[in-house]
């Protein structure tokens, strides 16, 4: 059933398939040590060699931080509509309302498609004045290389813009595209359900999930 899921989610977006390796990629023989790229790899990093993300707090965002955790990722520009604030505060509720626990293997993030326009300082000002400074979203502004790959790798028409696409992606912990949520509004009640769920996949949704816990009697 999850593999069925995973499927239909990038057929809902239109996405390629992402496993296929970058053509940037390095050869595993020629660096077995080099770690291996995966869907949200290729989303926030098209290349191997693509420049670090800063979110809007100056803080630097490496692949390596994002493993062995789920990710929600969502898209915003500076002036985006009311539909597009409204599923930005709508995902900082499900950030603030997950179990403790949760909390730091969930992390949601919030791609610019400004072409960084006015640098650091308006990502932060656009965070702040929509979910606020105490917000667990983490927005992130990239050159405009990484905007036209983004735009291309989910194939939504320039004209549409400003206005970001609506979807909502969720990745399981080994960084494959897991599920696709309409985000016009977002169905906060089903994600707060998934997200633990997705948790449980420890090797991503190929793998069985871990076995439960026992019960106390």
């Amino acid at each position: 059933m999850w593999t069925g899921v995973k499927y239909m989610a990038a057929l809902a977006i239109g996405l390629p398939l992402w496993g296929i390796p970058s053509a940037v990629s390095v050869e595993p023989q020629a660096n077995p040590a080099a770690p291996s790229r995966n869907d949200l790899d290729t989303l926030l990093w098209p290349s191997v060699d693509a420049a670090r993300r800063i979110d809007q707090r100056g803080r630097a965002l490496r692949p390596a931080d994002l493993r062995d955790r789920v990710a929600v990722v969502a898209f915003v520009t500076a002036e985006c509509s009311i539909a597009c604030v409204t599923r930005i505060l709508d995902l900082d509720r499900v950030a603030k309302a997950l179990p403790q626990a949760l909390r730091d293997r969930a992390v949601f993030l919030a791609v610019s498609l400004d072409d960084a326009k006015g640098g650091n300082a308006t990502l932060r000002a656009f965070a702040d004045g929509t979910a606020g400074a105490g917000t667990r979203l983490r927005f992130l502004a990239g050159d405009a290389a990484w905007t036209a790959s983004l735009m291309a790798l989910l194939r939504y028409p320039a004209a549409r813009m400003p206005e970001p696409p609506p979807q909502v992606l969720v990745f399981d912990r080994r960084g494959g595209i897991a599920m696709t949520y309409g985000g016009d509004p977002v169905d906060r009640p089903r994600l707060e359900r998934d997200i633990p769920l997705l948790d449980t996949f420890a090797q991503g949704l190929g793998a069985a999930p871990a076995p439960a816990s026992p019960q106390p009697r």
